[in-house]
């Protein structure tokens, strides 16, 4: 009896949040996300002209994605920015050697794709130009300089996060004039019903539509919202005491109501703010001593492959479903269901090997090819001197 009341107790034993500690509840649920984003475009491939009406609205996943993006940033970044210590370029050095290795081996891992392509006599049906080629790895392809979703069209994203990191003296500087808990609230929410209204407004689209057509200024409001929420933490210390039942209503009350949004068949920007509240309770569970399970080491793992999950699912989706279609295999829907299945396990299985031999090692090489030029430069200069 004493050991099961043990048990029962243990969720309630609540640690400070404190900035820089880990957040193992985001990581689990940034690596469904990507799974969840894999199973979509999945879907969509092997119903084309059936799929529910309802995977449309996986889009906001995206914006989950932004959104966690500036709450970790802050989460690691906000106490050197206070006391005067944040340095710029070290910070997009950093963050450029996060992004970019894997971008350029997904980029040429496209251009590969399409060379293959040609050689055996067929084309990919998309507008991959040199052009197009320079300023995906110029990371700019989010701002309408590209005309579509080109080379590896999910990694429009990964622009719109550089071009948020290169404003994040901007972003610190807007986050320290919006203070209090209730005007940090009012101020996220207004923020992104402007940003919604505006691309309705001039754009005829839902803010979370939009991708290689502004995906960078669809970020601004989720980017903006997920540091100001970090800040609500060291404001009210009772969220890092929050219970159980509260637990579960944060993440069930944002879940039930997503589902009556899409039943209602609502817009799709309708379902950003219970994203907030659901990354509120994600990172409150942080202060938990007692394990849960988003803390169970295969989702912890599935979160260290995310964004290699969300970086390769395009080409392999692009790959076997076009040998599918020239094959005729996918005229059946049982031939669609085989590679549907076959395309998330080759996902897997080629996230596993480019977060393993690209992405992690990748930071490495990047951050001693600077360290490097820097030496460089710096006998350079004294032999000048």
């Amino acid at each position: 009896m004493g050991e099961r009341e043990g048990r029962i107790m243990e969720p309630n034993t609540h640690k400070a949040f404190t900035s820089g500690m880990l957040l193992p509840e985001l990581v689990s649920v940034r690596g469904l996300a990507a799974l969840w984003i894999l199973f979509a475009h999945t879907t969509v491939m092997v119903l084309p002209h059936a799929y529910p009406h309802a995977i449309e609205y996986s889009r906001i996943v995206v914006d989950l994605f932004f959104i966690l993006s500036g709450f970790v940033l802050a989460h690691m970044y906000d106490p050197a920015w206070k006391e005067g210590r944040f340095r710029y370029a070290p910070f997009l050095i950093r963050r450029l050697a996060r992004l970019w290795p894997l971008h350029l081996a997904t980029t040429l891992g496209a251009a590969g794709l399409l060379l293959g392509a040609r050689m055996i006599g067929r084309d990919l049906d998309v507008p991959h130009t040199f052009g197009n080629f320079l300023l995906t790895n110029g990371l700019l392809h989010s701002v309408w300089l590209t005309d579509g979703l080109v080379w590896n069209w999910p990694s429009w994203s990964v622009s719109a996060e550089w071009i948020a990191y290169m404003m994040i003296p901007l972003y610190f500087l807007a986050a320290d004039r919006v203070r209090g808990t209730a005007t940090r609230i009012v101020v996220s929410l207004a923020l992104f019903a402007v940003a919604s209204f505006a691309s309705h407004a001039f754009l005829d689209e839902n803010l979370v539509s939009l991708t290689f057509d502004g995906g960078a200024a669809r970020l601004v409001p989720s980017f903006f919202a997920g540091i100001l929420l970090r800040r609500i933490f060291d404001d009210v210390p009772a969220l890092s005491a929050m219970t159980r039942p509260v637990y579960a209503l944060t993440l069930a009350g944002p879940i039930a109501v997503c589902c009556a949004l899409v039943a209602l068949n609502a817009p799709y920007d309708a379902l950003w703010p219970p994203m907030l509240v659901l990354v509120v309770g994600l990172a409150a569970r942080a202060t938990w001593s007692a394990p849960g399970l988003l803390r169970r080491p295969t989702l912890i793992w599935l979160g260290d492959l995310s964004y290699s999950i969300y970086m390769t699912h395009g080409l392999v989706i692009m790959t076997l479903f076009k040998f599918a279609n020239w094959s005729g295999f996918s005229a059946t829907l049982s031939g669609r269901l085989v590679t549907g299945v076959a395309v998330v396990v080759a996902t897997l299985l080629v996230s596993m090997a480019t977060y393993a031999w690209i992405e992690k090692p990748g930071r490495g090489l990047f951050m001693n090819g600077v360290e490097a030029l820097q030496r460089a430069v710096a006998r350079s200069r004294r032999a000048v001197g």
